[in-house]
């Protein structure tokens, strides 16, 4: 008899779905995330801290770290901070592609 392979939980997916959820509790709406990264924190839900950038509808950038909450039970922002896009980011791909995502890369039409 051979044993059916079980798949672990994917602690990334489900760091994102923390992150998701926990941007969604301070408010703000429609979002993208880029540069996101597993800092290597197993937490004890099976997700992992991690940290990255949050763009928002506005085109308001924050920067993102995540820590468990004993007494929550749960991950929460240990860093929320809102950060000036670098110069360096015009050329990030990850970058552009969550304004593409956000609709923030159309040309603005002005009056003639």
């Amino acid at each position: 008899m051979t044993a059916e392979p079980v798949r672990a939980p994917d602690r990334f997916a489900g760091a994102i779905a923390a992150v998701h959820a926990l941007i969604g509790e301070r408010g703000v709406g429609r979002h993208a995330l880029f540069g996101e990264v597993n800092e290597g924190t197993l937490f004890p839900d099976g997700t992992e801290s991690m940290s990255g950038h949050v763009v928002d509808e506005q085109g308001r950038t924050y920067f993102f770290w995540t820590d468990w909450d004993a007494e929550r039970q749960g991950p929460v922002f240990a860093i929320w901070r809102h950060v000036t896009p670098e110069a360096s980011w015009v050329t990030d791909r990850e970058y552009l592609d969550a304004q593409h995502a956000l609709g923030l890369d159309r040309p603005v039409s002005r009056p003639l």
